[in-house]
């Protein structure tokens, strides 16, 4: 099931992002980066995140027998090169590992798209490390596509290396609400 996350999920949420990092990540990136999430900061994030959410933006959880084992955020770009009211971006989408090839993140990536769609925005894009192997199978068999743009992210303190993908959100309808 699909819905819309809440402040009560704050907590379930940073598990969900941990949990998915240290199954993802450890290999990848530095483990000193790894070793520094917690929980408790993770659910500091979320919790200010909902006491006020960015304009235009939604986060959608994945539950599975009433636990929450998925999580994505979405809204417009962050990208200085894309226009924010057009473009939106799928900022964060993660799936606990005892969960992967459950359908569960192809779901909430459906889910997510079309609120993007449904909110105006023509096109998504997503940032993934350039060596997420896993990450980018998913994003591409979901017809996502490299659009040549890469950065280094240095928000943990390490130089990471991203790339960029991007799909098209055809057919904009309406802007739902929280209970659609």
């Amino acid at each position: 099931m699909i819905r819309w996350a809440s402040a009560a999920d704050a907590e379930s949420i940073a598990r969900v992002q941990v949990a998915s990092w240290i199954g993802v990540y450890r290999g990848l990136i530095p483990d000193s980066v790894i070793d520094r999430l917690t929980v408790e900061g993770r659910t500091a994030q979320w919790n200010r995140f909902f006491a006020e959410p960015p304009p235009r933006s939604a986060m959608f959880v994945a539950e599975h027998l009433g636990e929450v084992v998925g999580m994505a955020q979405v809204g417009p770009t962050r990208d200085e090169d894309l226009d924010s009211d057009r473009i939106g971006e799928v900022l964060a989408i993660y799936v606990t590992p005892d969960h992967w090839d459950h359908g569960h993140g192809r779901d909430i990536m459906v889910q997510s798209l079309a609120w993007l769609r449904d909110s105006g925005f023509f096109a998504a894009t997503l940032w993934v490390l350039d060596t997420n192997a896993r990450g980018r199978a998913f994003y591409e068999a979901g017809g996502w596509r490299l659009d040549d743009a890469t950065k280094i992210d240095e928000t943990f303190g390490e130089s990471l290396s991203e790339v960029r993908y991007r799909i098209g959100l055809p057919g904009t309808s309406r802007v739902p609400s929280r209970e659609s």
